[in-house]
């Protein structure tokens, strides 16, 4: 979804407002060779960065663009009504990207993006992503789905919820956090996002506070990716969209931390491998995998110095490109 960029929207009451610049813009138009035209499926497509930037490119560029959260679905909407014309939003996990192309009467595709970075709009949007204001423990992405970060913290088993923010968040204090979480339950347990941030910033040791981030930025962001199945869902679409590409149809993938990059590199190192048995085994081995995309970027690509500068949050994004072969 890119990042996010405080920008003058001239709107009638001359207020501020908070949008998206797309991360590595340029180089997803180039990668996915929109010039030329064709089909493209933006899975992560929020409030419309990249999709704009497409659509820009050329006349003959048509967007089907995903999101599973149906206020940011109509802030896409809104800021690409001048495409309209070429330009479909569909509501729905990413994961279920055969069936979208289907109902659209589909089959391939030219290109396709996803970029995993957070939106600044769902940090904004009172659903408990941020300790910024105080708010419910939520953290849905998509409303709809039962679970959330409340349920998480309040009444998963505790070794359950320490895996969580230990695999997840990477955070070594994740036994002394899990372990107040539970004294914590027996007094009414935590119900907003200020609670269980000044929980977690009280238990790590001030002396280990990290320095350019909030303490519970780790637990946050591990269950942010709890709530939403990221990971899960993340290696699930990367199974499937190489199959909606057209031969010579290019996947992009923007990720932003460690669990991502390691999922990326995984399926796409699977995907591009051929069985490796020799001819006279009496029998397959390996699984007999048969290529299905072949590697484009050997080295994640990486936003240059001047986008850093202009936008720091963009620091940690690496993009990956693969060809359907």
């Amino acid at each position: 979804m890119g990042v996010p960029l405080m920008v003058d929207r001239g709107d009638k009451e001359g207020q501020v407002e908070a949008i998206h610049r797309p991360v590595l813009a340029d180089e997803v138009v180039e990668y996915l060779g929109c010039r030329r035209g064709g089909v493209f499926v933006d899975l992560t497509i929020g409030e419309g960065g990249h999709a704009e930037r497409m659509l820009e490119s050329s006349p003959d560029v048509f967007v089907i663009g995903v999101d599973w959260d149906e206020e940011i679905l109509e802030r896409a909407r809104r800021r690409l009504e001048r495409f309209k014309a070429r330009l479909a939003l569909v509501r729905d996990n990413f994961v279920n990207i055969a069936e979208i192309l289907e109902d659209l009467d589909m089959k391939e595709v030219d290109g396709i993006l996803l970029d995993l970075g957070p939106s600044l709009f769902h940090f904004r949007s009172q659903r408990g992503f941020s300790f910024q204001e105080d708010t419910p423990l939520d953290m849905r992405m998509d409303k709809r789905r039962p679970l959330t970060a409340a349920q998480i913290v309040n009444t998963w088993p505790l070794d359950r919820l320490r895996k969580i923010i230990r695999f997840y968040g990477d955070e070594r204090w994740a036994t002394r956090i899990v372990k107040a979480i539970g004294e914590r339950r027996l007094k009414g347990g935590i119900r907003t996002t200020r609670e269980l941030a000044d929980l977690v910033s009280e238990t790590i040791p001030k002396r280990y506070h990290p320095e350019k981030i909030h303490p519970a930025t780790k637990t946050f962001l591990a269950l942010r990716i709890a709530v939403n199945e990221e990971l899960k869902n993340l290696k699930e679409v990367l199974e499937k969209a190489p199959f909606c590409l057209r031969k010579g149809g290019r996947l992009a993938v923007i990720s932003f931390h460690s669990l991502e990059h390691r999922i990326i590199k995984e399926v796409f190192g699977k995907l591009s491998k051929d069985c490796i048995c020799p001819p006279w085994f009496p029998q397959c081995v390996c699984g007999g995998n048969r290529k299905v995309i072949e590697l484009v970027t050997r080295s994640p690509v990486v936003p240059s110095e001047q986008e850093v500068e202009a936008n720091p949050r963009a620091r940690s994004a690496q993009m990956r490109v693969a060809e359907r072969v």
